[in-house]
């Protein structure tokens, strides 16, 4: 049975602010950003409900803002200025780049005509196998009408601090959140948009196993970002196997 139970809060949440930026506009011209909201705002919960409620850290006090500025995309997927003509293209770009080959995509499920999302399963000679590892959620964004991954979701794996599309520094950052991997072993990282290949920082830690998830806290470095940028923040469970991407979950945040 799939574990994931939170993409409907999730995609509800980014699909609003994705429309900000291309649903409302008028001939393809962007329109003022997503309404203010300030960091005492409740973090996009996406944890399991049995540990949502023993979890869930407050936001930052360095994160003051969750305004995202018109013209950019709330996007961890591609870069804003690559456009990618199917939702299909933007989920399997972004496997193919942060996990290489072994994940795979399964059956679209859209939200509506321009979103969806795509549950991600790990591989076996070319077959998927278990339960999904996490759901991508997709959208149409920009004058180009062009596919983008908005976040990626997992009960096991999540990211609670700092929330979703939250304005940052470029300095310190506590990450925190749920993990779960091959002997308690999880990896956090940071990369701006389209950029995964030239990390901004990445840490590894210890949280669950065996599937539970535990709850994890880390310091990423995130000073050699520029003032705008979209940096996407990755959390993933090691495996040990090249064709398993372990549970993971990704969401973006704005260099303030």
């Amino acid at each position: 049975m799939l574990r994931i139970r939170t993409s409907v809060v999730l995609i509800t949440s980014l699909a609003l602010l994705g429309a900000c930026s291309n649903d409302e506009s008028n001939g393809g011209t962007t329109v003022a950003s997503a309404p203010e909201t300030t960091e005492t705002t409740a973090p996009l919960d996406t944890t399991a409900p049995a540990t949502a409620a023993s979890t869930t850290a407050a936001a930052p006090t360095a994160a003051s803002t969750t305004t995202v500025p018109a013209e950019m995309q709330p996007a961890i997927w591609p870069a804003a200025d690559v456009v990618l003509t199917t939702p299909e293209a933007a989920a399997n770009d972004f496997l193919d780049k942060i996990f290489g080959e072994g994940p795979v995509l399964g059956e679209f499920m859209a939200g509506d005509p321009r979103s969806g999302e795509f549950e991600v399963f790990a591989t076996a000679e070319g077959t998927p196998i278990g339960e999904a590892r996490s759901v991508l959620f997709v959208r149409q964004l920009g004058p180009d009408d062009g596919w983008f991954v908005l976040a990626a979701a997992s009960d096991v794996a999540t990211i609670t601090t700092p929330v979703s599309i939250a304005t940052v520094p470029a300095g310190m950052l506590t990450v925190e959140g749920l993990g779960t991997g091959f002997e308690a072993t999880i990896v956090v990282s940071a990369f701006v948009t389209g950029q995964s290949g030239s990390e901004l920082d990445r840490e590894v830690t210890m949280a669950g196993n065996l599937g539970e998830a535990l709850p994890y806290a880390v310091s990423l470095d995130l000073s050699a970002a520029a003032p705008g940028d979209v940096v996407v923040l990755l959390i993933r469970g090691g495996t040990g196997l090249e064709t398993d991407p372990g549970d993971f979950a990704a969401v973006p945040v704005i260099i303030g």
